[in-house]
């Protein structure tokens, strides 16, 4: 079984994406580890890492960074952007419902709007591989889109898969976790409405 959809390959081929991470996760970032005496002993994966938004800033930030995702493209695009500034990153091509990494090894592990693009199954798969990878008491962020969220049909007829959650699935897809929070993050833009969960939770 597979959570990679292939068409994201085609995405990231046609078209320029998110140069900078959303603000969101600056203060998920700042409030968990900026305190860290030594930053580079916190590692952080950046999970459906993209181009390398989130990557770009958790480099220059100082901490280990790691990233994933099943676009060669994507990657390679990353991996150039980190190359070029003199930044530090380890990326891998891969599927997030098997993560190649240790158990507990990770401090921290981001996700910026990639869960959502999975089916339920898929979603609890890659949770349960976050959970397993995650030191005990460590960090997940997650921005997964609301079901309030409204989208133009032209909008939508462009998307890859998305799941739309209501904040029960969210509970339920979380309940291994801890100290679970839920906020919301909404904005207009070109007609569309967007409302974004805002989640953060620990390891037990």
């Amino acid at each position: 079984m597979k959570s990679w959809d292939n068409r994201w390959e085609k995405v990231f081929q046609s078209q320029q994406w998110g140069k900078y991470p959303p603000e969101e996760l600056v203060r998920f970032i700042a409030r968990n580890f900026y305190k860290a005496v030594k930053r580079k002993d916190i590692k952080i994966l950046d999970l459906g890492c993209g181009t390398g938004a989130g990557i770009w800033y958790l480099a220059r930030e100082g901490f280990s960074t790691f990233g994933i995702d099943g676009s060669k493209t994507a990657i390679s695009i990353a991996r150039k952007r980190i190359q070029k500034e003199n930044l530090e990153a380890h990326l891998r091509v891969g599927d997030l419902i098997r993560l190649n990494y240790p158990d507990g090894f990770f401090d921290g592990i981001v996700d910026i709007a990639a869960i959502q693009h999975n089916k339920t199954r898929s979603q609890r798969m890659i949770l349960n591989e976050v959970f397993r990878v995650l030191k005990p008491n460590g960090k997940i962020f997650s921005m997964l889109i609301s079901k309030r969220s409204r989208f133009s049909k032209e909008n939508l007829a462009r998307r890859v898969f998305t799941h739309f959650l209501g904040e029960d699935e969210i509970r339920n897809l979380f309940s291994k976790f801890k100290n679970l929070t839920i906020e919301i993050s909404e904005k207009t833009d070109r007609g569309n409405f967007i409302s974004y969960f805002i989640v953060s939770a620990e390891k037990n």
